[in-house]
């Protein structure tokens, strides 16, 4: 079988909607690719304005702003339990520098929240209704990444839903003890092995937590839908989408122009807006992650 050559004629369907009929069989290897990877970078940006995902993230950055607090309090009542809870804030102050005024307020609603548990069965169930937006909140994002691969229906029954949940959220607090521990660990790794170079730590940081998101990327796209995905294209869409996250949480924590401007005008509480933008934002680049696995899988259906 011999390589038909590449006309003008198919270069210019490349930019029409003729590239989704284009056949490709007899093409070379590079044009082949070349059409797969503009069919994919399509399909991502298609269908997330078709799914109008913008604002499902905007939803998603209001469900975690309420769940903010609610969450921090479980994640310290469950290490105070383990004797973690004064370690883990320091931690916490010294991993988001920026965000010092906005973590203070939350530990500060979250030893509220945790007060009003222990004063009784009325302020246990309190708590319990706090606790309950966490939980709704990981409802709302499963069926978010669903509606990335066009589930309307989950065929997941609610009670294993809900106890997977349960699950996930007693495991969560250990899992941001050992994070925290070791973001402050690589914070002093440079210096740990006899090195003591301010630019090469900070890179080494930045390495370890772009391999940190690109982990939890992965195991997200590939685990939150209620389908099959393969793991290789869940993979690829959290190198890209990784890349960029860490680009932009490097912009948001150097900017502070912007950042002192709203503390004259709205003191503490500019790290509200601040947080809500940063939220949005940093969404969108996952949910983009997420469009880009479903591309990649529908444009390699033989990977099944």
């Amino acid at each position: 079988m011999t390589d038909r050559k590449v006309t003008w004629k198919d270069i210019k369907e490349l930019f029409t909607d003729k590239i989704w009929g284009m056949e490709t069989d007899f093409a070379t290897g590079a044009w082949r690719h070349l059409v797969s990877f503009i069919r994919i970078v399509r399909k991502t940006f298609d269908t997330f304005a078709e799914n109008r995902m913008g604002f499902q993230c905007v939803a998603l950055s209001y469900f975690v702003t309420l769940a903010i607090v609610p969450l921090t309090a479980f994640i310290f009542f469950v290490s105070n339990g383990l004797h973690l809870a004064d370690k883990l804030e320091v931690l916490l102050l010294k991993i988001l520098p920026n965000n010092l005024d906005l973590v203070n307020i939350a530990i500060s609603k979250a030893d509220n929240i945790i007060a009003a548990a222990k004063s009784g069965p009325v302020g246990f169930a309190s708590a319990f209704l706090f606790l309950w937006t966490v939980i709704w909140l990981m409802f709302q994002t499963e069926r978010v990444f669903n509606n990335v691969w066009g589930i309307r229906k989950i065929p997941r029954k609610t009670y294993k839903r809900f106890g997977f949940y349960l699950g996930l959220l007693f495991l969560l607090p250990f899992i941001v003890i050992i994070f925290a521990y070791g973001i402050a660990l690589y914070s002093n790794a440079v210096s740990l092995i006899g090195l003591d170079a301010e630019h090469l730590s900070r890179f080494v940081g930045w390495l370890l937590f772009y391999a940190v998101v690109v982990f939890t990327l992965s195991a997200a796209y590939k685990y939150i839908p209620a389908c099959i995905v393969v793991y290789r294209h869940a993979l690829v869409a959290a190198l890209f989408s990784g890349a960029i996250f860490c680009l932009f949480q490097y912009m948001y924590l150097e900017t502070q122009m912007f950042v002192n401007r709203l503390n004259a005008v709205y003191g503490v509480i500019a790290a509200i807006p601040l947080f809500l933008i940063w939220l949005n934002y940093s969404f969108q680049i996952i949910m983009y992650g997420a469009q880009l696995t479903y591309a990649l899988q529908d444009e390699y259906k033989t990977d099944l």
